[in-house]
């Protein structure tokens, strides 16, 4: 279960897949009226169907194991079509071949989900690509127009890729609390309506008394209690768990691949770091207590939330261990 800046990578991931492919299609279709011969004569036949037929075996591995295709390797995997496109053009004799017009639908796939930092060098190598046939075929009015169209081209996907980062900025923004700076619940569900593999354990946690601190200091001393939890959580929990605010004095840990003994461990160690390390205004500890429950890749988020909350209340009346139900 991925997102990144409030898209997920099951989007990203379709979006590479319908561009990947319709690449593909097009540049096959291209070698009727640009056959890519220039290079090896017939042969060049042989070379163009071998460079499709590659990167239609990536495109079908892609598929196939998507699922396990992080940002950073969907990255690298955009770069697979203009090195395609590159191949076909110098297979296709150089300037005269059509397949560098479609570096442009390349340039603008990646501009719509990579960030400008990672959108920056591919713009760089997609535009050293498009000029290769200047070392190949010497043209200088082949090179001219294509420094001109490049010019074009970047210019829009690069102010493409800016406005795509502003609006996952908005979006990130909708998804995070800003009082603890953690993922909020709209996160939590828009998260498990990813794909996902593997056991994962939820768990619920309730601020002790938290009410008596709004009453007794005030909200303010309450939101700072708040913050501070959420700092403590975040720092104590294991690398791949995630943290969320739930609502009011609530948090969400989701702990993928724990098995009962690591989030038994982890959630007692949670709840002592909480207690050992915030205090409210008076000196006294402030204490959460957590309810968790396990579930499988089907496990709906509401089922884990009524078990949790249910091992949750059941803790605080009888301060119990943080162990699974029976």
């Amino acid at each position: 279960m991925e997102a990144q800046g409030g898209v997920s990578l099951r989007s990203i991931r379709a979006l590479a897949i319908r561009g990947w492919a319709a690449g593909i299609v097009i540049a096959c279709a291209l070698m009727i009226p640009a056959p890519p011969t220039a290079q090896f004569g017939a042969w060049g036949w042989a070379a163009g169907v071998g460079v499709q037929a590659l990167s239609a075996i990536c495109l079908l591995t892609f598929i196939r194991h998507r699922r396990r295709v992080g940002p950073r390797a969907l990255a690298a995997l955009t770069w697979l079509l203009p090195v395609d496109l590159g191949a076909m053009q110098w297979l296709g004799g150089g300037w005269d071949a059509p397949y560098h017009e479609l570096l442009l639908p390349a340039l603008i796939l990646g501009s719509a989900w990579m960030p400008p930092r990672r959108f920056a060098p591919f713009a760089f190598g997609v535009a050293v690509i498009a000029l290769l046939p200047a070392l190949y075929a010497p043209d200088p009015d082949g090179l001219l127009g294509m420094i001109a169209e490049l010019s074009v081209w970047l210019f829009v996907t690069t102010a493409l890729s800016m406005l795509m980062a502003r609006i996952r900025g908005q979006a990130r923004l909708a998804r995070s609390d800003q009082l603890t700076r953690l993922a909020n619940r709209r996160a939590l569900d828009e998260l498990f309506e990813l794909p996902r593999t593997g056991p994962l354990v939820l768990a619920i946690g309730d601020l002790d008394s938290f009410k008596q601190i709004n009453d007794r200091h005030g909200h303010l001393a309450g939101d700072a209690c708040l913050a501070a939890v959420a700092d403590v959580l975040s720092s104590s929990a294991r690398s791949d768990d995630q943290v969320f605010r739930w609502g009011g004095d609530e948090f969400a840990v989701l702990l993928p691949g724990a098995t009962a003994d690591q989030a038994t461990a982890v959630l007692e160690r949670l709840e002592a770091a909480v207690g050992e390390t915030v205090r409210d205004p008076s000196g006294s500890p402030v204490g959460i207590t957590f309810g968790w429950a396990a579930g499988g890749p089907e496990t709906e988020l509401r089922t884990l939330i009524a078990r949790a909350d249910a091992l949750m209340l059941a803790r605080k009346a009888s301060r119990a261990p943080a162990t699974s139900p029976t």
